[in-house]
Order: structure tokens, then C-alpha cells, then sequence
């Protein structure tokens, strides 16, 4: 039974406020409240405390709200893609695909960023679309996804990207090389930049624009694919449609902040205990829940081990692994 949306989706821009001015006092030196309101109505870009605020901690906060609203919708394009609640990107090998992608990026070309394009997220997409075609095809007979093939495909690929992704992280060529792609694997935010925001944001909000009108046809994909085809939706080009979006979402999030597991695990399970298998407001909460959850482990990360903190793909996996167990043993 779908349960109302407005109050959660509410409750949910209210932590999400709460949660980014937490995250703009939390630093390497604690800053007040009234600091951070005076900052963002005078900035001063002289103050170097202001300067750290606004050129630092916030693009950081946006890039996290933006990567775990990315993988949670992604988490839930896949779910319903493959009417399997084990499904997410990392499971079916796509962050891995990305993952290589980014490291050979970061490894191998002389510039990052040409024309005023930053590669990496480029990189990451071809990979993580790659890697996902293989599974698909893999876990596909007659043009009918099995899940279970599907997911052994995936973990069997991932795990063949992330040594090849090793081997090339191994054979970096410059010191610098070497540091910027051990830094990138640890998961983290702390290349956040201006610069680099648009490419999550304009994904991620036209991936939720394109799918708010299709959002039937995944809900009637959700009953099986002989009853979706029966009932008049065209289930080969929708779940291409699934599959293209959150290889996207997922490649560019790899490639700006790393490997983050389990958000797309996680997140669509809540969403649906929450407001219902089948609700409208779904996604937008999916990936409202999604940005929450991320930043909070990120100012958590910050918290146990401050001033650098922690890599956020860390905490996210100390909630996942245990969530992926309960899953294991309850959902069979």
C-alpha cells in the first residue's frame, strides 16, 4: 500500500538544510552558526574562513548530496530494470566498469581536461556502459534477463575490472599519477569543485525529468516481463532506456568521487518501505533520501577522523554490509 509522500519527501528537505550547515561548520576548525549565516549573506572573499566555507566545504556538501542522490536513483533504475532487489550498480559491475574507466583516465592520459571538458567522467561512462552491456548479455537468454545469472555476471566482471583497474593503478607512471589515483579509489569529496558540479547535476536532474514520464511503464515492469508486454509496455526499449540512465549516473559519480557501495542498495529499500512499492513520488524521494544518507556518512567520515576524514566508501559500507546480510537471509 503506497503511503503519503509529501510529509516525507518535507521531512527530507528539512534534514537535508539541517545536514548542510552541519557539514559547513564541521572542518578542520569549527566555525559558529552565526559564522555561517554572516558567510553566506556577506561573503567577503577576502576573509580566508569565509573563503574556506564557500570554495571548500560547500561545493564538497553539493558533490556529496549529488553522488548519493546519483546512486540511489541509479539503485532504483536497476532494481526495476531487473525486478531483483539485490540489483545496484556496484553488484551488476557497472561502478567497476567506471572505476576502470576513471583509472585509465587518471593513468594514462597526458591532460585531463581538453576544451574545457574534464575527461575522467567521459572515461568512466564508456566504462561503466561497457562493463554493464557484458552482464546484460552475459545474464540474457533469448533476450530474457535471468536475474540470478545477471548478478553472478556481475560480481565475476566486477572483480575482473578491479584487477585490471589494479594492475594499471600499480603501473601509474608519475608519483603525482600514482597519488591522484590512490586518492580517487579511497572514495572521498575532497576534489569537490565549481567546476566540476554541472556534469552530476544536469544528469541527475534529467534523468529524474525523463523518467517522471515513464514512471508507469517501471511500475508495470515491476509485475514481470510477460504481464509489462501484455499490458502494452515496450519492455526491451525501456530497460535499455534503465540501463543507458543509471550507467550515466553511476559513470560520472565514479569518476568525480570515487568507488561508494551500497547507496544504490540501500536507498530504493527504504524508499519503498517507506512510501510503497509503486508510489509517484518514488524517485524524487529515492534520490532525496539518497543525497541525505551520503552527506551524513561524509560528515561522519569527517567526525571520527577529523581533519581529512575519513573515505566515505568506508562508512557507506559499514551500514551496507550488514544491510546486504539482512537481505540475504530475509528476502531469499
Amino acid at each position: 500500500m503506497n503511503r503519503p509522500a509529501l510529509p516525507w519527501i518535507v521531512a527530507s528537505l528539512l534534514l537535508m538544510l539541517g545536514l548542510v550547515v552541519l557539514g559547513l561548520r564541521i572542518g578542520s576548525y569549527a566555525t559558529s552558526y552565526s559564522f555561517v549565516w554572516q558567510t553566506l549573506t556577506h561573503y567577503n572573499p577576502q576573509d580566508p574562513a569565509q573563503l574556506v566555507l564557500l570554495e571548500l566545504r560547500l561545493p564538497r556538501i553539493l558533490l556529496a548530496l549529488l553522488a548519493g542522490g546519483s546512486l540511489a536513483f541509479s539503485g532504483y533504475l536497476m532494481q526495476a530494470m531487473v525486478n531483483n532487489p539485490l540489483a545496484d550498480p556496484y553488484l551488476l559491475g557497472t561502478a567497476s566498469g567506471g572505476s576502470l574507466g576513471a583509472i585509465l583516465a587518471y593513468s594514462l592520459l597526458p591532460v585531463l581536461t581538453v576544451g574545457g571538458f574534464y575527461l575522467p567522467p567521459l572515461f568512466a561512462l564508456a566504462g561503466a556502459l561497457g562493463t554493464t552491456l557484458v552482464v546484460v548479455a552475459v545474464g540474457s537468454r533469448r533476450g530474457q534477463i535471468l536475474p540470478a545469472q545477471l548478478l553472478l555476471a556481475g560480481v565475476a566482471l566486477g572483480s575482473l575490472t578491479t584487477a585490471i583497474g589494479g594492475v594499471f593503478t600499480f603501473l601509474s607512471a608519475t608519483q603525482e599519477r600514482l597519488r591522484s589515483v590512490t586518492f580517487w579509489a579511497a572514495g572521498s569529496f575532497e576534489r569537490a569543485g565549481w567546476a566540476v558540479l554541472p556534469y552530476p547535476a544536469l544528469l541527475l536532474a534529467a534523468a529524474l525529468l525523463l523518467f517522471g514520464f515513464v514512471q508507469k511503464d517501471l511500475n508495470i515492469l515491476l509485475l514481470g516481463e510477460e504481464r509489462a508486454q501484455a499490458l502494452g509496455v515496450h519492455v526491451a526499449r525501456t530497460r535499455w532506456l534503465l540501463l543507458l540512465t543509471a550507467s550515466a549516473l553511476t559513470g560520472c559519480v565514479v569518476a568525480l568521487c570515487g568507488p561508494v557501495g551500497f547507496v544504490g542498495l540501500m536507498v530504493p529499500h527504504l524508499t519503498r518501505w517507506l512510501l510503497g512499492v509503486t508510489g509517484r513520488a518514488n524517485m524524487l524521494f529515492c534520490a532525496l533520501l539518497g543525497a541525505n544518507f551520503l552527506l551524513a556518512c561524509d560528515l561522519l567520515a569527517r567526525v571520527l577522523y577529523p581533519p581529512a576524514g575519513l573515505p566515505v566508501g568506508l562508512v557507506t559500507a559499514l551500514f551496507g554490509v550488514p544491510f546486504f546480510v539482512y537481505l540475504l537471509r530475509n528476502k531469499g
